[in-house]
């Protein structure tokens, strides 16, 4: 990052320094064991530990300043510089934001229900073809992500692809406000967080607040083949809808095999034919995405194709390897009904062996959790699937849906990751392709991760 006085700091916080002011900022953390030379440690308050209890430790790291809350009681003797402030979060928002203001290149922020996470890792691999890119990388896209993020931008960079998540109404308002992106990328509308938001409505008004400081400047890029999403206009911002079977620019003479996907589309006037070598008709509408913010920054087609083919995966998001004759696909990071669908879709593609799908409980689904995984059981039969291991409460309900239809597949259920992780290996046999998929909390990566000996 670009270095910040002590001083600086403290006045776009609106802070209090106590002890040395000379200090220069170098980083910034929120972890105190990340804390290096020249750190600028914020003290956050979270649901199970407060932030300033790491102060010291922050301090023995190397942090030249720590950013404490007026309100902390904690009269520790620790020598750190400290700006004092009424609020640590807003405090890191606010700095972030003012840092954000330091770079004139454009800003693309990408939100959604599924596939946010590959969007935007497609669209920072063809914009990297023309442009130095910084994006999100892993899991830094909630509220503190976001910031966090945004301290990672360099001189250098000349465009950035920020994803943009949220847990509840007017967290992605907040991050919008401190991006401000000049185009914003909307995926879909699913049922993910419907246990706290209770209807697609209000997902779709919470997502949508990404388009809040969108000027006669900027554009909305949508996936028109979302029913709520197909509804968004405006008479300020630009609105390009795109899609399999609706939009402005849509897809046509889709090809699908254990190879990928290609389909046709129009770029700059011209019919062109895109090559993408992980299948699912999803990932078309992740790469028209992609190609629209690639002709709104000027990108070429060969430019396209040259990102899709350089296109890589984050972590634990469709990472594929061999492994003792086994193709394991790791898609662990998280899951709800439309990404578990995906899943399955980019499975029923794969050949050789039989299909495995390795899954578990999607979370924050609510009243909804029953139907909704008996429903992806549903899913999985469709797709083809020869195997489930299934971890986690909802078993049965996905049981229930997946022998609705008399495919001749099995399905074993485990009340745990433990009991999974232990077992796993008698119920796979040699040319298997396996996905895992699952929500966090349940644990697929770890059992991936022990399953193969790492």
């Amino acid at each position: 990052m670009k270095d910040i006085s002590v001083i600086e700091a403290a006045k776009i916080m609106k802070g209090t320094i106590q002890g040395r002011s000379d200090g220069i900022i170098t980083d910034i953390c929120v972890d105190s064991r990340e804390a290096k030379e020249g750190s600028l440690f914020f003290a956050l308050k979270g649901e199970t530990t407060d932030g300033h209890k790491y102060v010291p430790m922050a301090y023995k790291n190397g942090a030249v300043a720590a950013v404490t809350s007026s309100s902390n009681t904690d009269t520790d003797d620790c020598p750190i510089c400290r700006i004092v402030v009424e609020d640590t979060f807003k405090a890191l928002q606010d700095l972030s934001h003012a840092y954000r203001n330091r770079f004139d290149i454009p800003f693309i922020g990408v939100t959604g229900s599924s596939g946010k996470t590959t969007t935007k890792d497609l669209i920072a691999s063809v914009l990297s073809q023309k442009y130095n890119t910084h994006k999100t990388i892993g899991n830094q896209n909630s509220t503190t992500g976001v910031p966090l993020t945004i301290f990672n931008l360099k001189d250098e960079n000349e465009i950035s692809v920020m994803e943009i998540s949220m847990d509840a109404p007017g967290e992605i308002l907040g991050n919008a406000e401190i991006v401000r992106p000049n185009t914003a990328v909307m995926t879909n509308i699913g049922m993910c967080h419907i246990e706290f938001l209770k209807t697609r409505d209000a997902i779709f008004r919470a997502k949508s607040e990404i388009l809040t400081y969108l000027t006669d400047k900027d554009a909305a890029i949508v996936n028109a083949d979302d029913d709520k999403l197909a509804t968004i206009s405006s008479d300020t911002y630009k609105v390009i809808r795109v899609g399999i079977n609706n939009g402005e620019k849509t897809a046509h003479d889709i090809e699908q095999t254990a190879d990928g996907v290609s389909f046709k589309t129009v770029f700059d006037g011209q019919e062109t034919c895109f090559r993408f070598r992980l299948p699912g008709l999803h990932n078309v509408t992740n790469c028209m995405l992609a190609i629209a913010v690639a002709e709104r920054y000027g990108l070429t087609a060969e430019m396209v194709q040259a990102g899709f083919d350089a296109f890589e995966s984050s972590d634990n998001r469709m990472k594929e390897i061999k492994y003792n004759g086994l193709t394991l696909i790791d898609d662990s990071y998280n899951a709800n009904p439309d990404s578990m669908r995906a899943s399955f879709d980019f499975l029923s593609h794969k050949t050789g062996g039989r299909k495995v799908a390795v899954i578990g409980d999607m979370l924050e689904l609510g009243d909804y959790s029953s139907s909704l995984h008996e429903q992806v059981g549903e899913y999985a039969a469709k797709y083809g699937i020869d195997a489930v291991l299934y971890c986690g409460s909802f078993g049965n309900d996905f049981l229930r849906g997946y022998n609705r239809s008399d495919t001749g597949g099995e399905c074993h259920l485990f009340e745990n990751s433990a009991s999974l992780s232990e077992n796993i290996g008698h119920y796979l046999k040699e040319g298997d392709t396996v996905i895992f998929k699952a929500s966090h909390a349940v644990g697929l990566d770890k059992v991936f991760k022990e399953f193969i000996g790492r």
